[in-house]
């Protein structure tokens, strides 16, 4: 059954007071309610065919009406986060953030180091501080670090454990001051 576009008009309009007023508690703005139940009635009118005969044309109305405003309130969000973040394809495809894409262990440390720790961490001699990296930030095993090193397994041992105490002199009063551990107390003599 073919519906005329005045059966159409006949059918919708005891109800497009009802539907402005449901397109103003979602709008709150007159003109944008006159604009979304508009466009809502050219969709109902486009979709007519998919309407069951017999059901509320009202509730079918409502409905388009509401997920009319959800649609275009989905497209006016995603158009404005992009407006909103005009450097957004430069900080995506930023090259030492595809780096970090590709190897995220290996960067993970960057954000999440105090300042203090980092300069603790510079001022190691750079065979200690290798040596650290690969073990205690990127947690490779003491075997694996010696390859990668090309150096014997005790070397590495023995490079680790002094770098982690010259980190530990270093860094005991950062951590003092951070909680992180007890005040030290002066042996009595």
């Amino acid at each position: 059954m073919t519906t005329t576009a005045a059966e159409f008009t006949a059918l919708v309009a005891p109800h497009t007071t009802r539907l402005f007023r449901l397109g103003m508690r979602l709008t709150r703005q007159p003109s944008e309610a006159s604009d979304l139940v508009q466009e809502a009635l050219c969709r109902a009118w486009a979709n007519w065919s998919r309407f069951e005969q017999g059901g509320s044309v009202g509730a079918y109305l409502a409905r388009i009406v509401v997920n009319t405003f959800i649609s275009k309130h989905r497209h006016a969000r995603v158009v404005n986060t992009a407006a909103a973040r005009s450097d957004l394809v430069e900080h995506l495809f930023d090259r030492r953030r595809m780096q970090e894409a590709h190897a995220p262990e290996g960067c993970w440390h960057s954000e999440l180091l105090s300042d203090e720790v980092h300069d603790a961490l510079d001022a190691l001699p750079g065979h200690y501080r290798e040596v650290v990296e690969l073990v205690d930030l990127q947690g490779h095993a003491y075997k694996e670090a010696a390859q990668s090193l090309d150096i014997p397994l005790g070397t590495v041992m023995s490079r680790l454990h002094r770098a982690r105490r010259l980190m530990r002199d270093r860094l005991s009063s950062y951590a003092q001051t951070m909680g992180y551990c007890e005040p030290m107390v002066a042996a009595a003599a």
